[in-house]
């Protein structure tokens, strides 16, 4: 009965909203844009993979044992994701506001990475993200310098932030503060990338209701 109910609101939310025309180019636009990144993504990043960066001195991970934590980190992370787009269905226009948020998040993601150039950190185990791999990195070569900064944790705080109701919003940001720490467990980024992520995202939260605002969509 919950999911006939979940299935018949999402229905009749995304119907109400599809009406609007604003909101059906904003959406398709916010979509369009996102699978921009893809197409131009592995060049990119397997550019940024081969010139020279600065190695920084980081005292937290000279202090951490480098392990293999892959496996907590990805099921940690994809649950998450799917459980946010799911907690998002019944919420046309807030599915809205994190397209293009996180569409904001990655332009300011790319920029910086190209802006601020590192090598890895020493005692850094290779993360080997599937999806990445398939759809943003490319197979040439292992990505390890697209550091700063973190787009794992950035995703984890879109879902403390995104997801509609309290206690869920608590269970995500307790999993993104593991995230982080795990992310620094296996040495995959500096701390800089860790910390420096949620301010990121935040203001890619903002940014982009401000614009959906001015759309006159919020």
């Amino acid at each position: 009965m919950e999911i006939k109910s979940f299935i018949k609101s999402s229905q009749i939310a995304w119907g109400t909203e599809w009406k609007s025309r604003k909101f059906r180019w904003s959406l398709l636009g916010g979509l369009l844009f996102f699978t921009i990144f893809p197409l131009n993504a592995p060049e990119y990043f397997q550019w940024i993979q081969q010139r020279p960066g600065r190695l920084l001195d980081d005292w937290v991970l000279e202090n951490i044992p480098a392990m293999n934590v892959s496996m907590p980190i990805f099921s940690i992370i994809y649950f998450s994701v799917l459980y946010l787009i799911g907690s998002l269905a019944p919420h046309p226009k807030r599915f809205l506001w994190f397209v293009w948020a996180f569409n904001l998040e990655t332009l300011f993601r790319f920029a910086c990475i190209f802006w601020v150039a590192l090598e890895p950190p020493i005692g850094l185990v290779d993360l080997h993200d599937p999806v990445a791999e398939a759809f943003i990195y490319g197979e040439n070569m292992p990505i390890t310098k697209d550091l700063f900064f973190s787009g794992h944790t950035a995703t984890m705080v879109f879902a403390a932030y995104f997801l509609p109701n309290k206690q869920s919003r608590w269970v995500a940001l307790g999993l993104t503060l593991i995230i982080m720490a795990l992310l620094a467990i296996q040495h995959v980024h500096y701390t800089i990338d860790i910390l420096a992520a949620p301010l990121a995202t935040i203001i890619s939260i903002i940014l982009s209701k401000k614009l959906l605002k001015s759309l006159g969509l919020f």
